[in-house]
């Protein structure tokens, strides 16, 4: 039984546990607020406050009472937390220096080119993907489709400027 614990804490779980777990959380999430997981929406909210408080928004429809009382902002927060936290009882977490500019480069406008197509494509991975594909619509599948391919020119993309 002492093995069994130490298992879960340190890893590695197998991918199909991952998955398990995952769709259970996810069908939880559906049954308690009746409408499926989405993340870059709640992000798109918080971005306009915060455009709006530094003036590059000219008006902002939300509030910050309204964002804080947001299901969706406790949900990002738990997957940000969460990540966190595996990965710190995994003991996998490591602060390294960074060596070349250009990885910080890269990640930033990386970063901001997901979080674009996400927002434009009305859905993440999770949005577009996961529930998509639980919903039996033909866009997640397309979805999961360019995600694959997308990994693939991404990886030989980087391999062949950064490494």
């Amino acid at each position: 039984m002492k093995m069994l614990w130490k298992d879960f804490y340190h890893g590695p779980w197998p991918y199909w546990v991952g998955a398990v777990v995952l769709a259970f959380l996810n069908i939880i999430i559906l049954y308690v607020r009746q409408s499926p997981w989405g993340v870059t929406a709640n992000i798109e909210e918080w971005a306009i406050l915060l455009g709006g408080k530094v003036g590059i928004v000219s008006e902002s429809q939300f509030t910050l009472t309204e964002l804080m009382s947001s299901s969706g902002t406790y949900l990002n927060l738990g997957v940000v937390l969460g990540a966190l936290w595996s990965t710190l009882v995994a003991s996998q977490g490591r602060f390294r220096p960074i060596r070349q500019k250009k990885f910080v480069f890269s990640a930033l406008i990386g970063g901001i080119l997901m979080g674009y197509g996400a927002r434009i494509a009305y859905g993440c991975n999770i949005g577009g993907l996961l529930n998509g594909i639980a919903s039996s619509s033909l866009t997640g599948w397309i979805f999961a489709g360019a995600v694959l391919l997308g990994t693939y020119i991404g990886t030989k993309i980087l391999i062949r400027f950064l490494v």
